[in-house]
């Protein structure tokens, strides 16, 4: 399994990023966190915004998570988006079963 951890400027960003990719069979759960401050260097000076965090549940091959991190840039309106490739070093054998499942 493998997290992705992906910010969007907002919660309507973050769903049609997860619906895509939810309805493609891509990833098995998308998670939005709401209301994160976020401090960061732009074209020479500090910015700060408001975004959703939106973490992506998945049991793809490492050869398909490079095609799903495409698919994510195609969809996400930043001009530099952070895709996050976060691997899970334990998981419980149900829910692994239950997003294995949910992808095929």
């Amino acid at each position: 399994m493998t997290l992705l951890y992906i910010p969007c400027p907002d919660q309507t960003t973050a769903e049609t990023i997860s619906r895509t990719l939810l309805e493609e069979k891509r990833i098995g759960c998308a998670n939005i966190i709401p209301g994160m401050t976020s401090m960061y260097w732009w074209e020479g000076k500090i910015e700060t915004s408001s975004e959703y965090i939106l973490i992506l549940k998945t049991s793809e091959s490492s050869d398909a998570l490079n095609s799903l991190e495409k698919r994510i840039l195609e969809l996400h309106p930043y001009d530099i988006p952070c895709v996050m490739r976060l691997p899970v070093a334990a998981i419980n054998d149900s829910y692994k079963k239950w997003l294995e499942e949910s992808q095929s």
